[in-house]
C-alpha cells in the first residue's frame, strides 16, 4: 500500500473512531437520561428575552454548560449529571440573575430567572462594542478608529484598554510601553521601537484622550443578542489548571461580565487546539511556565501537562499544532524555531533541528497530504520530511513582510499570509517557485499621504500597520475544494482565493471591528471564523454567502484559533479562549430536538 493510501485509510479510520468516542463522551458527561434544567428568562416587566445565555455549573466541576433562550424566553439544558448546580443568566444591559438547583436520578428542575436592566453597563461590552461606541462623527475620526484598530489591538481585544479612561498624556504613556513590548508581555528597554506605533503615537493619543478621556461621553452600541439558529447551541467551557496545581481556577476569568475584561496575566494559556482520534483535546501553550503541551479530557475536565525542557530545565513554549495520521502531535517550537513531534503513546518529544543556514521558523505549522510538515519563516517557508529529517527551503528572495500563518491546498502548495505586506505568498511545491499575491488597499476609510508614506517606508508587522492594509492573518485551505480562505484582520472581511486563478473575493463580516483572526473549513465546506474582539464565532456558508454568529458566554475571550471536529455531524467546534484560561466546545442542536 502506498504512503498516500495509508494516510487516507488512517484518516478515515480516525473519523470513525473519533465519532464513536465523541458520542460516548456526550453520554458520559450527560448522566442519567431526563435529568434536565429548564425554565424561562424574562425582564422585570414580564417580557420574554430571546438570546440570553443561561449557564449551569455543578459543584466542584471544572466546566460549565451554557444554552440560550428562544423567542419565548425559554431554555433547556441537555441531560446533566446529578448534583447541585448554580444556574445563572446574563445579558448586556442587565444585572446577572442566579439561583440554585439540585438534580437527582431522572428528575427535572425548573428555574425561572428575571433580569433587571441597569443604566451603566460599559464593563459588559466586548471589544467590538467598545470600538463601535467611540465617536466617529467625521471622516477624520473614522480614520483614527482605523489607526487604533491596526496599532493598539493586534495582540489583545479592544475591551481591555478601552474599559479605562486616560487623558492624552496617559494614553501616550501606554503607547510608549507598547513601542517596546512583545505580544507575550515582555518589555525590553533596548528593543527597536515599533515603527507604525511610533509614527502614529501623537495623533492617536490626542484622539483617544478626546473620545476616551476623563470627561468623554459614549453612545453605547451593544450588539444584538442571538436569535433563531444562533440560539440553538450548547456550549461547554473547560477551565484549565496550571502545572502542579490541578485544582487551580483563574479567579477573574470573564465569567462574570460585571467585572469587565480580565487581564492576561493569569489567563494566557491555550493558543491552538486539535482533537485526536480518542476525543482528547490537545492544546499548545506559549505562556504558562512548566507546560509545552496540554491534553484536556472532555469527560472530566482534567488537564494533563507535558513539558519539553531546554538546557536550563525550563519548559519550552508552543504556538500552533497539527496532528498527523498516526495521532502524533506536531507543534511549532517557539524557542528553537523548528517543528517538534510529540508521541502520545510514548509521551516522548522528538526534535528535528533545521540546517544552520535556514532561517528561524515562525509560530505556525501545517501538514500536507504526504505527511510533510511546513513552517513559514521570514524569507518564505520550509518543508520537513519527518521520515528522513530532510528539510527543503523555499525562499522568495524578497524583503521580509512579516510572514504569519500557513496552509496547504489540495495540490500540496503552501499559502502564507503576510499581514505587514498586505499580501500572501504561494509556494509551488513541485517547482519551488514563490509567487506574491497582493491584496488591494482598504476603501472603507479615508486615508491620507501620511498613511501611504508609513506603508512604503516603515517596517510593518503582523500587529501594527496603517489604515491602508487589510491584514491577512490566519488562513485555511479547503482540502476538498479549490479555495483558500483568509481572515482580513484589519478590514473585518473574509477573503476567498481561488487556488487556480488566484481570484480574490471578499465578504464583509456582520459587525465592524470584530477582528476576524482564525479560520477553518469543515467537511461540509462551511467556513468557521474566530473573532478576536467580539467574543463570538461566525459560520460562513459559501453557497448563500451568508454569516451566522454564535456568542461565547465569556467576556474577553481573545480567540486565536478554531477547529471543526469532523467526527460529528453537524461538526463540533472547539476554540481556545486565550485571555480567559478556558477551552470551549460548541455543539449544535438539530431540528429534531424538542424541549
Amino acid at each position: 500500500m502506498s504512503r498516500l493510501r495509508i494516510v487516507t485509510y488512517l484518516s478515515s479510520l480516525m473519523v470513525v473512531v473519533g465519532g464513536l468516542f465523541s458520542a460516548a463522551s456526550m453520554i458520559s458527561q450527560s448522566g442519567a437520561a431526563g435529568t434536565v434544567i429548564s425554565g424561562t428568562v424574562r425582564a422585570t416587566d414580564g417580557k420574554p428575552l430571546e438570546g440570553v445565555g443561561v449557564s449551569a455549573r455543578r459543584d466542584h466541576d471544572r466546566f460549565r454548560t451554557t444554552v440560550y433562550t428562544n423567542h419565548d424566553g425559554a431554555y433547556f439544558f441537555p441531560p446533566l449529571t446529578n448534583g447541585r448546580y448554580r444556574v445563572w443568566a446574563q445579558a448586556v444591559g442587565f444585572d446577572t440573575s442566579a439561583k440554585e438547583a439540585a438534580l437527582a436520578d431522572a428528575n427535572k428542575a425548573s428555574v425561572n430567572l428575571t433580569l433587571t436592566q441597569i443604566e451603566d453597563f460599559q464593563k459588559q461590552l466586548s471589544g467590538t462594542e467598545w470600538v463601535a461606541s467611540l465617536r466617529d462623527d467625521n471622516p477624520g475620526d473614522l480614520r483614527m478608529k482605523a489607526v487604533f484598530t491596526t496599532n493598539c489591538i493586534g495582540c489583545h481585544t479592544a475591551s481591555f484598554p478601552l474599559q479605562n479612561r486616560f487623558d492624552a498624556a496617559g494614553w501616550r504613556s501606554i503607547m510608549n510601553v507598547m513601542l517596546k513590548i512583545q505580544s507575550i508581555g515582555i518589555f525590553t528597554q533596548d528593543a527597536t521601537p515599533d515603527g507604525p506605533i511610533k509614527e502614529y503615537e501623537d495623533e492617536l493619543a490626542r484622539y483617544l484622550g478626546r473620545v476616551r478621556g476623563p470627561e468623554s461621553a459614549l453612545d453605547l452600541k451593544p450588539l444584538p443578542r442571538p436569535t433563531g439558529e444562533a440560539t440553538r447551541v450548547i456550549i461547554t467551557e473547560y477551565d484549565l489548571s496550571q502545572p502542579g496545581m490541578p485544582e487551580w481556577i483563574m479567579e477573574h476569568n470573564g465569567t462574570d461580565w460585571s467585572e469587565g475584561t480580565p487581564s492576561r496575566w493569569d489567563g494566557r494559556a491555550a493558543h491552538d487546539v486539535a482533537i485526536d482520534q480518542k476525543g482528547y483535546v490537545w492544546f499548545t501553550d506559549d505562556a504558562t511556565p512548566g507546560r509545552t503541551l496540554g491534553r484536556l479530557d472532555p469527560h472530566t475536565g482534567k488537564v494533563t501537562d507535558f513539558a519539553l525542557t531546554d538546557q536550563t530545565k525550563s519548559a519550552e513554549s508552543s504556538h500552533a499544532l497539527v496532528l498527523d495520521p498516526l495521532g502524533n502531535v506536531w507543534f511549532s517550537n517557539g524557542i528553537e524555531g523548528n517543528p517538534t513531534e510529540f508521541d502520545p503513546r510514548t509521551e516522548k518529544f522528538q526534535r528535528f533541528p533545521r540546517p544552520a543556514e535556514f532561517p528561524f521558523s515562525g509560530d505556525f505549522i501545517a501538514i500536507d497530504g504526504e505527511g510533510n510538515l511546513w513552517s513559514p519563516h521570514k524569507e518564505g517557508a520550509y518543508k520537513l520530511d519527518p521520515h528522513t529529517g530532510k528539510y527543503t527551503n523555499y525562499a522568495s528572495g524578497l524583503p521580509d513582510k512579516a510572514n504569519y500563518d500557513i496552509a496547504i491546498d489540495r495540490h500540496g502548495n503552501a499559502w502564507i499570509a503576510q499581514p505587514g505586506g498586505n499580501q500572501l505568498s504561494i509556494v509551488d511545491a513541485e517547482t519551488g517557485r514563490v509567487d506574491i499575491l497582493p491584496l488591494t488597499f482598504r476603501t472603507d476609510v479615508e486615508t491620507n499621504d501620511k498613511d501611504r508614506q508609513v506603508f512604503s517606508s516603515v517596517t510593518l508587522t503582523a500587529n501594527t500597520g496603517t489604515p491602508l492594509e487589510k491584514g491577512p492573518r490566519r488562513i485555511a485551505a479547503d482540502r476538498n475544494g479549490d479555495v483558500v480562505w483568509a481572515c482580513e484582520f484589519f478590514a473585518d472581511q473574509l477573503a476567498k482565493i481561488d487556488i487556480n486563478t488566484h481570484k480574490v473575493t471578499e465578504y464583509r463580516l456582520p459587525h465592524r471591528y470584530s477582528q476576524p483572526y482564525a479560520v477553518t473549513v469543515d467537511q461540509n465546506h462551511m467556513v468557521w471564523i474566530s473573532m478576536l474582539s467580539s467574543d463570538r464565532i461566525a459560520r460562513f456558508d459559501p453557497q448563500t454567502a451568508s454569516f451566522t454568529e454564535f456568542e461565547i458566554p465569556t467576556l474577553g475571550t481573545e480567540i486565536r484559533h478554531i477547529q471543526a471536529d469532523a467526527s460529528t455531524n453537524p461538526p463540533t467546534v472547539w476554540v481556545p479562549e486565550d485571555r480567559t484560561n478556558k477551552i470551549a466546545r460548541i455543539q449544535f442542536r438539530t431540528g429534531s430536538e424538542t424541549r
